[in-house]
């Protein structure tokens, strides 16, 4: 199946596995990605060391495009943003804040940058993806914009 997302992607099928922090580790990111979609590593509030392990664990087991999901408001959001571009990860999510700080490093790795919203957030990057009414810590946040 072709569509400008698999085609950006490099996937095989409309698919994007969330980076759940917590639950999204290697062994999660590999299948999916191993199966056609893209599966990511959720590197919630893990250090550096860690989110690259689990980088490292993932490639073992498929040579399929994964990616990693930042959470901006980690202690550790600045060292994973370097990690990715050295680990050569070609996709990144991110949440919990904007990722304009590290976009330029980004792009300048060519890593397609896709920020996850809440429906009271903007962004205007490579592409969006929108979080419901469920979304995570923000939704007190979301329900003040209602």
């Amino acid at each position: 199946m072709q569509t400008e997302i698999t085609k950006l992607l490099g996937i095989e099928y409309p698919i994007i596995q969330g980076g759940m922090a917590w639950v999204a580790e290697h062994h999660l990111a590999a299948a999916v990605s191993a199966a056609g979609g893209l599966g990511l590593i959720g590197g919630a509030n893990a250090p550096a060391e860690v989110v690259r392990n689990e980088i490292r664990e993932a490639r073992k087991l498929t040579d399929k495009p994964f990616g990693v999901n930042v959470m901006l408001m980690s202690p550790h959001a600045e060292e994973i943003a370097k990690v990715v571009v050295e680990e050569g990860i070609k996709v990144v999510t991110t949440g919990a804040g904007s990722p304009e700080k590290y976009m330029q490093m980004w792009k300048e790795a060519g890593i397609v940058v896709i920020p996850c919203s809440c429906e009271c957030c903007t962004c205007k990057k490579n592409g969006k993806m929108r979080s419901g009414r469920r979304c995570g810590r923000r939704y007190r946040e979301w329900r003040t914009y209602r």
